[in-house]
Order: structure tokens, then C-alpha cells, then sequence
């Protein structure tokens, strides 16, 4: 299966992710880059769904079996870098998976800001070309007395360091699942 990991990252957890995800695919990374990439900027876009617009990607997608979306998820939304990515090449795509490195926790998976409302959303946006979709939520990164603590969360990163087995074994069925596909 012929993939490439195409991302968006803020705060270079994202930018982990996609890179590590490339490499247990052996796929190439290719990032994402607003035209407008202030940060209130980038919020406001996002949850008013307005485009903020993103330099041209010189890809033909449609050579590639499946395209491997990744990025954060913010506020219950995903970013408007994302969408305006889907918005320009989801013609070219035969399949779009989907993962994001994100502050939803699997325990508030299903809550208002939670993961799975966010993959329901896409689904419903890219129909019949939605693939796999995966969170790695940055508390799993997180020693037991910090999972509750939000600065602790806003601060976390990923890293070599931190990315421990519970993140390498979702990272591994995630890549697992998607070459048996």
C-alpha cells in the first residue's frame, strides 16, 4: 500500500506523530502551512469554520492509496489548516485516515469537546473515503498525579522521551490495521 502522512502541527506534538507514523509506514511526511498562522488567528478559524487558507501542496494525491491526516483537534474542532486541506484535495484522495495527538481524554472520548464526536464530523464530511481514525491523546504521556492537572496537559510534548508503550502500542495497531486494509 502506497501511503503518505500529511499534518498540521502547532506544537509539534502532531508534527511527532506524523513523523513517527511515516516512518512505521515507510511513507513520506509532508506538513501542512496556514497562510495565516497566528494562533487566535488559526482558533477563530476553526471554530467558525471560516477558511484561513494554506500554501499549495505539490502532490498528486490521487497516486496514493490512502492519505494519513494528522493533527490537533481543538475546542470539539478539527483546525481549520485540516479542513482547508480537505476542502483543496479531497478529490484526489482514495482514502483519507485520520489521526491526532489531542487533550481529549479516552475516558471523555464521547463528551461535547471528545475525540469521537470530532470523528463522526469527519466521517460525515469525506463519506465513503473515510478510513481508520486514531487518537493519541497527550495524557498518555502523562505521569498518574498529572492527568488531572490542564497546565501539566498544555505543556506535555512528545518526544523520544516521552513516547512510552502505551502510545508505541496504539501507534503500532494503528499501522497494523492499516497495511492489513
Amino acid at each position: 500500500m502506497k501511503s503518505v502522512v500529511v499534518y498540521y502541527s502547532h506544537t509539534g506534538n502532531n508534527r511527532y506523530l506524523a513523523e513517527k507514523t511515516a516512518l512505521a509506514l515507510n511513507s513520506e511526511a509532508i506538513e501542512i502551512h496556514p497562510r495565516f498562522s497566528a494562533f487566535p488567528f488559526l482558533v477563530l478559524s476553526s471554530l467558525t469554520k471560516l477558511s484561513s487558507g494554506i500554501r499549495k501542496i505539490d502532490k498528486d494525491f490521487s497516486s496514493y492509496d490512502s492519505v494519513i491526516l494528522c493533527g490537533p483537534i481543538w475546542m470539539g474542532q478539527i483546525v481549520s489548516p485540516l479542513n482547508d486541506f480537505l476542502k483543496k484535495y479531497i478529490s484526489q484522495i482514495n482514502r483519507l485516515h485520520f489521526i491526532t495527538c489531542c487533550g481529549s481524554k479516552d475516558s471523555t472520548k464521547e463528551d461535547k469537546f471528545g475525540y469521537s464526536h470530532v470523528f463522526r464530523k469527519l466521517k460525515e464530511m469525506i463519506g465513503k473515503k473515510a478510513g481508520l481514525m486514531e487518537a493519541f491523546p497527550i495524557e498518555l504521556i502523562l505521569p498518574a498525579e498529572d492527568k488531572e492537572n490542564d497546565q501539566a496537559m498544555m505543556e506535555a510534548r512528545l518526544s523520544d522521551r516521552s513516547f512510552n508503550e502505551e502510545i508505541k502500542a496504539r501507534l503500532e495497531a494503528f499501522a497494523g490495521k492499516l497495511t492489513a486494509s
